[in-house]
């Protein structure tokens, strides 16, 4: 097994649960229990949340799945580029809309995690 995608692979499903535990409970709450947000807007929102969830999970089945001896890298170029592009966007929007890195801190999760799958990809 490819160590580097392994690891990728504990990472990525470590970001799933970090997303679906404190993500459902300090972003997903909130959003239901508003009450001024349109409800399409809302319904929306939550929904992208889900899809989220699906892909952090589908990214640890990508690694875990291109960790094996014979595992499709193609799956590993994906999940790696998928991180990195997280990573961007984050730091991007960040910038741009003047937030704090520490309180927007969703790059250092993804960018260690486009580092691992480099590092896969790469031996």
């Amino acid at each position: 097994m490819n160590p580097f995608l392994t690891a990728a692979a504990i990472g990525a499903l470590a970001i799933c649960l970090v997303h679906v535990i404190a993500g459902g409970r300090h972003i997903v709450r909130p959003l239901l229990a508003d009450t001024h947000l349109p409800r399409m807007s809302k319904w929306t929102l939550y929904m992208c949340w889900h899809f989220v969830t699906i892909t952090l999970a589908g990214m640890a089945i990508a690694y875990l799945v291109a960790a094996q001896p014979e595992g499709n890298r193609t799956l590993a170029y994906f999940a790696t580029g998928a991180a990195a592009l997280y990573a961007l966007t984050n730091i991007g929007m960040n910038v741009a809309l003047g937030l704090r890195h520490s309180r927007h801190p969703q790059w250092m999760m993804f960018t260690p995690l486009a580092a691992l799958g480099t590092a896969g990809l790469w031996i």
